[in-house]
């Protein structure tokens, strides 16, 4: 599964998370169709023939509607990219809920996820570098996570939790702290591969999960045991 092939609702609930399905009347049932109709064309497209090669003429045309119409529901292609954008980070979060749910460790699980988050972006990876370099252009100030990123923190922050329960996360940091952390390394690492497409993505996620792993370790874990 690629990151383009998992799409939730926005009002998907998660552990944590209490949302209520909306109750929506038959026009906007259509209207969200044909939303979904246009963006599902328009992901096709960019997937096929890459995003700058795509024009909204051929959207509209491959949708069957008007350009006008294309426009009522996005207002332009980079519209579309951003709308990518919370697909990416809902995989993300996916991800993460499997890690969670394995019978492994914390540091298992970090290197699952690791794993996992540079296969599928790996496998598109220019129009993964479009979709996120979009929305780094519309993200939060700096020192802001942003509503895009919050989710994310919560779902570490909820993987450190169990680890703190499972007494193989270090008790003496907030699961908080410990997921900004995480966080924040991996999120540079996929900026770096963004401004750089020859840059080691999977070796490196591999190596952040590592680090976080071992500096998550209680402190009186031995030194002979830290690196299994």
């Amino acid at each position: 599964m690629s990151l383009y092939e998992y799409t939730a609702p926005h009002w998907a609930s998660r552990e944590g998370e209490v949302t209520d399905a909306p109750a929506v009347g038959r026009r906007e049932r259509k209207r969200r169709d044909l939303h979904q109709r246009i963006f599902r064309t328009a992901r096709g497209l960019f997937l096929e023939q890459g995003f700058d090669a795509t024009t909204v003429a051929q959207i509209a045309e491959a949708a069957d509607i008007a350009q006008a119409t294309f426009f009522n529901h996005f207002p332009s292609k980079q519209a579309v990219l951003r709308e990518m954008g919370s697909a990416v980070f809902e995989r993300f979060r996916a991800l993460l809920e499997e890690q969670r749910k394995r019978p492994a460790s914390t540091r298992e699980r970090l290197r699952g996820f690791a794993t996992r988050g540079a296969e599928i972006i790996e496998r598109t990876p220019e129009l993964t570098r479009d979709v996120l370099l979009e929305v780094l252009r519309n993200a939060a100030p700096p020192g802001q996570a942003g509503h895009r990123l919050e989710p994310v923190h919560r779902d570490f922050a909820a993987l450190f939790r169990d680890g703190h329960q499972q007494g193989d996360v270090r008790a003496d940091l907030d699961a908080s702290f410990l997921a900004e952390i995480a966080v924040s390394a991996f999120d540079g690492t996929i900026v770096n591969w963004i401004e750089n497409p020859h840059y080691p993505l999977q070796e490196r996620m591999l190596q952040v999960a590592a680090f976080l792993g071992e500096a998550v370790l209680p402190p009186e874990v031995p030194p002979d045991l830290r690196g299994q």
